[in-house]
């Protein structure tokens, strides 16, 4: 086991300046075929996948345009990562880099009017399975990573909630709370949902203003022969 020192780590997402917070995981997901009469698996198939989620200041990740394909080729939202750990420990298996990870939500907050907005990216990427032994049965990365149209949402009032719609299709909910005393404040905002064509650049300093948004993009792995 390390122990990270957080305030050497530097984490690289077009520019190492801005990031607050990452966390990483490679995930192995094994599929045991069982069988009667033995405790022993009749084949294991195993999948393989890394995801990364970082926190930003607000505009520190270049704005991404959200393109739905519409042939076979990989998804263009996506971007390279990699991360560099200041550790206390063993060190060789927990530096990180990854070309091409795959956009899969994003989210922008500013909850104090006084506070600086932030960003929450959330990528991930589907790559070769590596189990060694007869019993294995290892999953490759797919031949192509789709994307489908996305869907969010905004609320607030600050310049640049780091979400963009589409022209048409947008619906309008809204939300409120007040409860008794001296003065009793509240709040009431509405919210906007649609689908969305771009993400990031958020307004890092709005003095006096609030907002939040946050979008889901859809990417599936296609595999052909």
């Amino acid at each position: 086991m390390s122990v990270i020192v957080g305030s050497m780590t530097t984490v690289n997402i077009d520019g190492t300046d801005g990031f607050q917070s990452v966390q990483w995981a490679m995930q192995v997901s094994p599929n045991r075929l069982w069988q009667l009469g033995s405790w022993d698996p009749y084949r294991t198939q195993v999948t393989k996948t890394i995801t990364v989620n970082v926190t930003t200041y607000a505009g520190t990740i270049n704005a991404m345009s959200l393109s739905p394909n519409t042939s076979c080729a990989d998804s263009t939202a996506r971007k390279n990562v990699s991360i560099s750990i200041a550790a206390c420990g063993p060190t060789s298996a927990i530096n990180f880099s990854e070309n091409n990870m795959f956009l899969m939500s994003y989210s922008y907050s500013k909850g104090d009017p006084m506070a600086f907005g932030t960003e929450s990216w959330s990528f991930q990427k589907w790559v070769d399975a590596d189990a060694s032994g007869s019993e294995f049965l290892n999953v490759l990365a797919p031949t192509y990573v789709i994307q489908g149209k996305a869907e969010g949402s905004k609320t607030g009032n600050v310049t640049n909630l780091g979400v963009v719609f589409e022209a048409d299709g947008q619906v309008t909910g809204q939300q409120g709370s007040v409860s008794a005393g001296f003065p009793g404040l509240g709040n009431a905002d509405q919210t906007l949902y649609g689908l969305v064509t771009q993400v990031g650049g958020g307004s890092l300093e709005d003095s006096g203003k609030t907002g939040e948004s946050s979008a889901s993009i859809p990417h599936s792995p296609l595999y052909l022969s």
